[in-house]
């Protein structure tokens, strides 16, 4: 039975114990890890942003990882490869604090665009957009990998969790192409599915602590949860993560289809939750990403709708910096340079890499009237529900 820890934490000052605590009721390190291996940390940082916006995975959550890791004997490194890296990945590192938690506590970094790739053949046969996958050559060859994700939502695929912070494992642009060809949410969550399947980690540990709810998972607003949550199944860990956020885990797509291929437990009542209770931790009026409600529009009403239904990503000019990230990083190349960056709305796909990377949050999704009164409609119908 797939076992989820809930620990309360209202600190990331008090972080290390909690994580202890967390992983002891899963049976403790032994279960995952023994003296002399090698273990793969895989935080979250999405982008070059301070701890403090609720972005990337807090710093210090890191650190107790690594400590725990060195308590059992275990030798840590930590890996990512955060999105849009164009000119360096040290900046994404220094940014949220990260690199100096690995340099403080003596603890390798692996640059996932600098350690090799391993092709490897499709493991989801639901997966029709890839035949292989280019995987980070320490996701595969560690003894256990760890994936640390924030608790975030996030604005394609709802909420990203232990499950999506493995589309990390694909180093530099990859990311972007693959939204390329992979540009409906349901298309991109089975190339997700694949990389779960392919990495498996072992263990998954959520900072919680500071979440982000609303226009995740770069632009929405940081959130108080003060949880600390471990899983032996990143599949189950996530389908919680939504249970506390008051979301159906299975309006996920990707949760969904990773149970199907048995890849872990979406359903809540086959999973045994340990510490706090569920009941006793559910956030209330926790905001879902605005795009959650274009998909309770019927796909054969969105068809005969056609240009009525549609969505630009347009840069704020207050905000902007002219870093160019959104241009670098966009896969089908539909933005330009027009005095700021601007997006040819025949050629984008709305994957929003350029709101998820960008580093002034300058992004914006502008709907058309339709849509705006769609979303309208459908949260006050969600506000009824709850």
């Amino acid at each position: 039975m797939s076992t989820v820890s809930i620990i309360k934490c209202e600190s990331y000052n008090n972080v290390e114990p909690k994580v202890r605590e967390a992983i002891k009721l899963l049976g403790g390190t032994e279960r995952f890890f023994k003296s002399g291996q090698k273990v793969l940390i895989k935080p979250n940082i999405l982008s070059a942003r301070v701890p403090e916006k609720a972005v990337t995975t807090h710093p210090e959550v890191i650190r107790a990882i690594i400590r725990l890791v060195k308590s059992a004997g275990a030798i840590p490194s930590v890996g990512e490869s955060p999105g849009g890296v164009i000119g360096g990945a040290e900046k994404f590192w220094e940014k949220s604090g990260i690199k100096k938690v690995c340099e403080g506590e003596k603890c390798e970094m692996l640059f996932f665009e600098r350690t090799g790739t391993v092709c490897v053949q499709s493991k989801n046969p639901k997966n029709k957009t890839l035949n292989t996958l280019e995987i980070a050559k320490p996701c595969l060859e560690y003894d256990c990998v760890i994936t640390v994700p924030k608790f975030k939502t996030h604005n394609l695929v709802f909420f990203t969790g232990a499950v999506k912070n493995l589309y990390g494992c694909i180093p530099g642009l990859r990311k972007s192409m693959y939204h390329k060809f992979a540009p409906h949410p349901d298309e991109f969550s089975e190339i997700i599915v694949d990389v779960l399947a392919t990495v498996m980690p072992k263990l998954s540990i959520m900072d919680a602590v500071v979440g982000m709810e609303g226009e995740g998972p770069a632009s929405g607003k940081p959130k108080n949860i003060g949880l600390i949550m471990a899983s032996d199944d990143a599949v189950a860990i996530d389908t919680v993560m939504c249970e506390i956020a008051g979301f159906d885990p299975k309006k996920v797509y990707y949760l969904n289809s990773a149970a199907e291929l048995k890849l872990g437990m979406n359903e809540i009542e086959k999973i045994k939750i340990t510490g706090e209770k569920i009941e006793n931790v559910k956030l209330e009026k926790f905001e879902v990403p605005t795009n959650f409600y274009l998909y309770f529009i019927p796909k054969r009403l969105a068809k005969f709708l056609g240009k009525f239904l549609s969505a630009l990503p347009v840069m704020n000019k207050n905000k902007c910096t002219k870093c160019m990230t959104c241009i670098k990083s966009c896969p089908v190349k539909a933005i330009e340079l027009k005095g700021i960056p601007v997006a040819d709305k025949s050629k984008c796909i709305l994957c929003l890499c350029c709101s998820e990377l960008c580093p002034e949050d300058a992004v914006e999704i502008r709907y058309s009237a339709l849509i705006r009164f769609l979303f309208f409609i459908q949260k006050i119908k969600r506000m009824e529900f709850l």
